[in-house]
């Protein structure tokens, strides 16, 4: 036969207690202390704790039933039983000691609550009864208010992850679907060098104005590549193959404009083009007079030139090398020239060319031989002097003609003292 312990409250029959009211948990000593300002005994103040642990247990309880109730609140109601079983044991005991009734043992003071008097009785409901009934009814209404609220959460969650969900699918559509956004979000320098450009305008417009934006993004000149993607993506510096492929990429993935190509100078050549706009190198030949470069890349489109380095379009002018790699000689400072098709010769010093005319170069080249054979023991001294005068520039003709001067007036006079004697 299936029994269960309750605790159950008694009220004057004038009084009504609601289940909202049954299971409400405000503190009972706050209401007392705002009726009185009589201060409570200790036996009134653990009947406010006992009635807050009835209270609370009851809660649990119900939730045991049905099935709901967490790990922790189960720990809590087998707490509040221990609790509760003590003090009524306690008065149990009290009461045997000097002949009270525990059901006579008031939770609340008369004096100071003219509100029903509540008392608490420990008694075994049978199943079925009346009481059973109404707690089966009391703790229906309460896990449907439970339940009802965990599936309105539940239902507001989903609804929000819903709306989150469809929110960034549709923000990845309009991505997807323009594609310009996606390339100005993947390339932060493309943004500077498309603004102001209306895409309608004819192709050729485009890719003038997209030449001329280029000044505006302050890029570095350090003769080094770097790939044009690398530039879009931040990296302001590189060379003329880094600008031409920047501009290559954006004409074609952003404008959708075909057919940019990248053409290039492959052998050294030496240029008279203007200095560039960006920041970095200046002119790398003859104190900033000229340009010597090993090779050159700007972009076409339809046999158009578009210069990127130097923001033209114009093909640059180019005095080619007769070969690819540099010839040997003693008398270079650091060793090693090129010969241009147009008769000029470029030698390194440092981190720059210099040029002399090669009609010179082979001149000295053909003094310094004809020498050899009487001048071995000189030869060193006249070949680190003309190295220095060529470090200062090979355009001093005339220093080098009055070293040879010299040098050929000593060798007459050395050989008109060795016939004599």
């Amino acid at each position: 036969m299936k029994q269960r312990q309750h605790i159950l409250q008694k009220a004057d029959s004038s009084a009504t207690v609601s289940e909202e009211a049954q299971f409400q948990s405000q503190p009972l000593k706050h209401k007392t202390q705002q009726q009185t300002n009589t201060p409570l005994s200790q036996t009134e103040v653990e009947n406010q704790e006992f009635q807050q642990q009835q209270l609370e247990a009851t809660k649990l309880a119900i939730q045991a039933k049905h099935g709901t109730i967490t790990p922790e609140g189960q720990t809590q109601l087998t707490l509040l039983q221990a609790k509760m079983n003590d003090v009524l044991q306690r008065r149990v005991e009290q009461g045997s000691g000097f002949g009270h009734n525990l059901e006579k043992i008031a939770l609340h003071h008369p004096d100071r609550m003219p509100s029903p008097i509540v008392q608490a009785k420990l008694a075994i409901a049978q199943p079925g009864d009346k009481n059973e009934q109404q707690a089966d009814q009391v703790a229906a209404t309460v896990v449907n208010q439970i339940n009802q609220k965990t599936i309105q959460k539940q239902e507001t969650s989903q609804t929000t992850t819903e709306q989150n969900q469809k929110s960034n699918a549709e923000g990845a559509n309009s991505n997807a679907s323009d594609p310009k956004q996606t390339f100005l979000s993947n390339y932060a320098v493309a943004k500077e060098l498309v603004h102001g450009i209306d895409d309608t305008l004819p192709q050729e417009k485009i890719l003038d104005q997209l030449l001329n934006n280029f000044k505006n993004i302050s890029f570095k000149y350090t003769m080094t590549y770097k790939q044009g993607v690398t530039l879009l993506k931040g990296t302001r510096e590189g060379d003329c193959k880094t600008l031409a492929e920047a501009f290559q990429t954006v004409a074609q993935e952003y404008f959708g404009i075909q057919n940019v190509a990248i053409e290039q100078i492959k052998k050294p050549f030496l240029s008279e083009a203007p200095e560039t706009l960006y920041q970095g190198r200046k002119r790398n030949c003859d104190n900033g007079k000229r340009w010597f470069f090993q090779n050159h890349y700007w972009a076409t489109w339809n046999n158009k030139v578009y210069d990127v380095l130097f923001l033209s379009n114009k093909r640059t002018e180019a005095d080619m090398a007769r070969q690819e790699k540099p010839l040997k000689s003693m008398l270079m400072p650091e060793g090693e020239y090129y010969e241009t098709e147009k008769g000029k010769v470029v030698y390194p010093r440092g981190n720059e060319y210099l040029t002399m005319e090669l009609g010179m170069f082979e001149k000295l080249k053909n003094f310094i031989n004809n020498l050899g054979r009487w001048l071995a023991k000189e030869m060193n001294s006249i070949t680190n002097q003309i190295k220095k005068l060529l470090s200062r520039g090979g355009n001093n003709n005339s220093d080098l003609e009055s070293l040879m001067r010299d040098v050929q007036n000593n060798t007459r006079n050395e050989i008109n003292s060795n016939n004599a004697s």
